[in-house]
């Protein structure tokens, strides 16, 4: 066998290995809604640091930095940090929580539900690309089995 033979067969297996892995496929299209997302996000003023934030108190305003942290998965020290990040921008504010001397609430400001209510639309646009070559019906099979997978949403285990 020739050594050229032999270094395309070694090539195209750890290629095909590499493409068939699921950690390697996931990687590469959160890297990719990743470029995208800051691209849009860029063009609404917001940072993607904060894009979570803002998305979660849209939904829940009014929670505790912890149990904010806890909603996303987030440590402490991070979510911390990125609410601080909301503050500075305006998007939202800290306010002593009435039942803890040592927690504070975050509450969006008119600027953060504002900018809030916008991001849905973002979402939207990056998603219909990623999934543009898929059927209707296979985005949401997809869905469902990366909800499987990560154990959330409807595609969880109860």
């Amino acid at each position: 066998m020739a050594w050229s033979h032999y270094l395309m067969t070694n090539i195209s297996k750890a290629r095909a290995a590499r493409e068939g892995s699921f950690g390697f496929l996931i990687q590469t299209l959160a890297r990719r809604i990743d470029l995208r997302m800051k691209e849009e996000l860029k063009a609404e003023g917001v940072d993607l640091k904060v894009f979570t934030l803002l998305m979660t108190l849209r939904e829940e305003d009014g929670i505790n930095q912890r149990q904010l942290g806890a909603k996303l998965s987030f440590p402490e020290y991070f979510t911390s940090r990125n609410v601080d990040a909301l503050v500075a921008a305006g998007y939202a504010e800290r306010q002593q929580d009435p039942n803890s001397r040592r927690s504070f609430l975050v509450f969006l400001t008119d600027k953060g539900r504002e900018t809030a209510e916008r991001l849905p639309m973002v979402v939207r646009r990056v998603n219909d690309e990623t999934l543009a070559h898929l059927t209707e019906a296979e985005r949401k099979r997809a869905v469902a089995l990366l909800q499987k997978v990560a154990g959330i949403g409807l595609g969880a285990k109860p």
